[in-house]
């Protein structure tokens, strides 16, 4: 049975697949709402694994929640990832563990630490109630910031998987123990994990020798699947992944595609852009999201809906750890198109003659450039330099 109505508790359209309660929280304030009442609900276990969490309004109103809850005997578990979060002391963590919880780093800007990431945006409550997304703990993710606010998108699943995605907390919280991060051991974690064969499905990324899993099962959808919607915050993927897209586009013209047209990181759209023409000739549509930066990850293939923290770029497909609700049905994805019909009416569709008037031999070359650096070295670098993107007027 799936239902599209709102349940009482939890913000957020409602449905129920395979014995799962799923409430999909999509605008700034319902993701907030999720986050607060998640952790003032916990009334045995709190397991937060999240890549960014700083030092503004919104950490501390997180914070603070994570410390009463604390106080009210919770066994409260939170870690940060060192590079995501490197505008937070260590010290801003001292009251929640004056309070009885526990707090740790994954990982340095040293050695290993600095090439993984836990990229993974994870709250467990209860061992019941499992958030997952894109948004991380700042401001900009929750409408704070303006029109420099990102959008993007999150789901609360509540059921048997969630207490399974607690159980990997517990194992990833031993293997980066002190802010250790222990390679062969988050290796044996992802090598290990079994998402199962239901319609509500944990797949995770991790550095592997090969494709991370939740992508190996991404691109097992593309081979056998006849339409895609796809929206990529960042997108630089693999040529593996590039080619069954195209051969997916080619073979449904309805398919499409809805990048960043504002971002945080101008190299990361003209990387993307590198791959327009190609796309274009195989009868893809692209679009880029203009109103805010866009941060959603958000994959329906037929009937199948992916949402979670994975990029479809090299980090997000080889190195990062990742995770991604992946759940077959058929309401949800109906419903997920029209969230995507309403990205798509406040987007640019990127075409032929746009580009044309767009580029020149110049912005080729940076684009070329961008692309090496987003793929081949660390898409931070990208950061530190002034792309100019010209935009058609």
């Amino acid at each position: 049975m799936t239902a599209q109505s709102r349940k009482p508790g939890f913000p957020g359209a409602y449905f129920q697949v395979a014995g799962h309660d799923l409430h999909l929280v999509h605008s700034p304030q319902d993701r907030l709402n999720a986050l607060l009442q998640l952790i003032s609900a916990a009334q045995k276990s709190i397991q937060m694994f999240f890549y960014m969490f700083n030092d503004d309004a919104t950490g501390r109103e997180v914070r603070a929640a994570l410390v009463s809850a604390a106080e009210r005997g919770v066994n409260v578990q939170l870690i940060i990832d060192s590079f995501g979060s490197t505008k937070v002391h260590d010290r801003f963590f001292d009251e929640l563990i004056a309070a009885g919880g526990a707090y740790h780093s994954f990982g340095s800007r040293k050695g290993l630490g600095y090439l993984i990431r836990n990229h993974q945006k994870i709250l467990v409550v209860d061992g019941a109630h499992a958030l997952v997304g894109g948004f991380n703990i700042t401001d900009a993710y929750f409408g704070r910031a303006g029109d420099a606010s990102w959008e993007d998108l999150g789901m609360i699943v509540s059921g048997p998987q969630a207490q399974k995605l607690g159980d990997y907390f517990d194992d990833m919280a031993r293997a980066s123990n002190n802010g250790k991060v222990r390679y062969r051991s988050i290796r044996a974690i992802i090598h290990q994990w079994r998402p199962g064969i239901g319609q509500v499905q944990w797949l995770l990324g991790g550095p592997t020798n090969r494709i991370s899993p939740w992508a190996l099962t991404f691109k097992r959808s593309l081979d056998t699947g006849q339409r895609f919607d796809i929206v990529s915050a960042y997108f630089s993927p693999s040529q593996t992944i590039l080619r069954r897209i195209a051969r997916t586009a080619k073979r449904n013209k309805g398919s499409r595609l809805i990048m960043a047209g504002k971002t945080d990181n101008g190299a990361t759209i003209a990387a993307a852009r590198v791959l327009y023409r190609y796309l274009l000739r195989r009868k893809a549509k692209i679009f880029e999201f203009q109103p805010h930066p866009l941060h959603m990850k958000l994959m329906v293939i037929d009937d199948t809906v992916y949402i979670g923290s994975a990029n479809l770029d090299i980090r997000s497909l080889f190195i990062n750890l990742e995770i991604m609700v992946r759940i077959k049905d058929k309401a949800l994805a109906i419903h997920m198109r029209k969230m995507i019909d309403d990205l798509v009416a406040q987007s640019e569709e990127q075409t032929g003659l746009l580009l044309k008037a767009r580029d020149s031999y110049w912005s080729r070359f940076k684009a070329g450039l961008a692309y090496f650096l987003v793929n081949s070295v660390d898409y931070t670098i990208g950061r530190r330099i002034k792309f100019g993107l010209i935009r058609n007027r």
